[in-house]
């Protein structure tokens, strides 16, 4: 009997532990897999990082759309970031946690929108976050925690990251959100992020200077436009959201920003331009905005084969996916294209 079955244990054990690291051994085999198509990859906020040093790219999520079996094999909660990699942008694998808050950090909830850079050798991800305590007035009259960006630091690209400091990054009192990085030509640095609506009622993208280590903010924050300025934002109700402000600069020098917002009941992408190429320049609308799929949140990034692409999360609605597609600026006009 021995003999008979002896030559199937490797074999065994091999199953076994591909079924340990991939959770096949779970209810939830298909969602844990080591290999997510992109298709089938649940997820909001979708920054995804070309991490040129592996080759590899990188996202990160909270644990909203992880399954039950999921959490239970990292047992982080859903109050944590995750770290999703991949070599082709067609298949992802769920990495773990890549961000597990300290007992006593500030931020309570959310974990929203956790974007990606690298600075002088270290990765940083600024992400959305809100305190326990109601604190600050809403439009509404009622009292809500504060929300806040802070900024999180590591030495690589999956895991490990740790907050610079015990508080948000943003204005202390604001609701603010969505931060992200722009590194000006002379190199120094930018956050830009969201005043929300809750707060102000037409929603901001703020600009404001920030140290080239993110360990404090330079100057005072500028607004540089509201929701309702953007001329695909058809409804004039005076409650506006403002999402995502990523900018990138053109080859002429001049600034384009994606940013989301909502028009007709669905969630869009815009693109705002600064064609003096400064931050805090006059920025100009383009008349339309980029998608009709109710997807937004997006980001524009290069592959490791040079080409342009945008990603996001679409639908807005419990069924978020991940989203990557072509994008090109063709005669003047931006456009999205392909699967």
């Amino acid at each position: 009997m021995a003999s008979r079955f002896l030559p199937r244990l490797p074999a065994l054990f091999a199953f076994a532990f591909c079924a340990r690291l991939c959770g096949f051994a779970s209810p939830d085999a298909a969602e844990a897999s080591c290999d997510i198509p992109a298709s089938e990859l649940k997820i909001r906020d979708p920054f995804v990082f070309a991490d040129k040093k592996s080759g590899k790219y990188y996202m990160h999520a909270n644990g909203g759309k992880l399954s039950p079996g999921q959490l239970a094999r990292f047992g982080a909660g859903r109050n944590a970031l995750y770290a999703y990699e991949s070599k082709d942008l067609k298949n992802w694998r769920l990495v773990g946690p890549s961000f597990v808050p300290p007992a006593d950090f500030w931020g309570k909830s959310d974990f929203w929108a956790p974007d990606m850079f690298l600075v002088d050798g270290k990765y940083y991800i600024i992400a959305t976050f809100s305190a326990r305590e109601p604190s600050v007035k809403t439009v509404r009259g009622r009292l809500e925690p504060m929300r806040g960006c802070s900024v999180l630091v590591s030495d690589r690209p999956d895991g490990g990251f740790k907050p610079l400091a015990n508080a948000p990054i943003t204005p202390v009192g604001w609701m603010a959100l969505d931060g992200a990085l722009f590194e000006d030509s002379d190199g120094s640095m930018w956050l830009v992020y969201c005043r929300e609506w809750l707060q102000v009622g037409d929603g901001q993208i703020i600009a404001q200077r920030i140290s080239r280590d993110l360990k404090k903010t330079l100057g005072e924050p500028k607004a540089l436009f509201s929701a309702s300025s953007a001329p695909w934002v058809k409804e004039k109700s005076g409650t506006h959201v403002t999402d995502a402000p990523v900018v990138n600069r053109l080859p002429d020098g001049s600034l384009y920003m994606t940013w989301s917002s909502f028009s007709g009941g669905k969630y869009r992408i815009g693109v705002a331009r600064s064609p003096s190429g400064r931050i805090d320049g006059e920025w100009i609308h383009d008349p339309e905005c980029l998608n009709s799929d109710d997807g937004g949140h997006a980001m524009v990034f290069k592959t490791f084969g040079g080409k342009l692409k945008i990603s996001y999360h679409a639908p807005n609605s419990k069924n978020e996916t991940l989203t990557i597609r072509d994008f090109a600026l063709k005669g003047g006009k931006f456009f999205i294209s392909g699967e």
